[in-house]
């Protein structure tokens, strides 16, 4: 097995050959000094791609979220965002979190907008006027669909404005046996520990109450540091609550 490191240490590099591996070692399907035929590595490829697709679904499995800038396209809309999109990006994003219309955008001292606000499937069927044009927008629904999500930006922007989008990182996907996936902390024997209980039931076996434990005390891990800190959302009819979230960490109603 070859795992590379960066410098600094701070991750770790594994081929998918070698997760599927070690993964069949933990599981006892193979052997120390087995190796898998082109059989198991093509069928623990599948299964390893699934539990990744799968993870990149779950909020507390997001280990990080980006903050990436796209110029919108005047008088366009939606703007698709993903592989080949309007916004071109490795990954079609499962969510986006925050949004801000940067104003100012091609001066030296840009400002992020905070009245760009994220709206949901519901207030986007009840908008009577989709169509609305205007030189800055005020609020965004995002349709995740496939391959390339739909940005609906509102109103529709004439200008070709900056916009800042934090979107969460997806678990790079496993191409193929040889692609180099780079880990952060944790993930790496996240994914080899629960990919041996996956591949337990793909050769008829019982997966060892010791992995079990193992692979749940990975999941935990992981999932520990990366859930969220709560927000204190105040009751409708209190003094300026407006119905918005307080955000301890600030101090500020968003």
């Amino acid at each position: 097995m070859t795992v590379t490191f960066t410098s600094l240490n701070n991750s770790v590099s594994v081929a998918p050959s070698d997760l599927i591996q070690s993964a069949m070692l933990e599981a006892a399907i193979l052997g120390a000094g087995d190796t898998m035929s082109a059989t198991e590595a093509a069928w623990g490829l599948e299964k390893l791609q699934r539990l990744i697709d799968s993870y990149s679904a779950i909020r507390e499995l997001i280990f990080n979220v980006n903050f990436s800038l796209f110029n919108l396209l005047a008088n366009h809309a939606p703007h698709t965002i993903g592989p080949g999109g309007d916004f071109n990006v490795p990954i079609r994003p499962v969510k986006i979190v925050s949004a801000s219309f940067i104003l100012n955008g091609g001066s030296a001292n840009p400002v992020d907008s905070p009245f760009l606000r994220i709206r949901d499937n519901q207030w986007w069927a009840a908008n009577p006027l989709k169509s609305q044009i205007s030189s800055i927008c005020t609020d965004l629904y995002y349709d995740p669909a496939v391959p390339v999500g739909n940005c609906n930006f509102w109103p529709i922007c004439n200008t070709a404005a900056p916009v800042r989008l934090e979107m969460w990182s997806s678990l790079p996907q496993a191409i193929d046996l040889t692609t180099q996936m780079a880990f952060a902390q944790g993930y790496w024997d996240l994914i080899v520990k629960n990919l041996a209980v996956e591949l337990c039931a793909s050769y008829d076996k019982d997966p060892k109450a010791m992995l079990v434990q193992a692979a749940q005390r990975a999941l935990s891990a992981v999932m520990g540091n990366n859930d969220e800190p709560p927000r204190i959302r105040t009751d409708g009819g209190m003094p300026d609550s407006q119905g918005r979230h307080y955000n301890f960490l600030t101090g500020l109603n968003e």
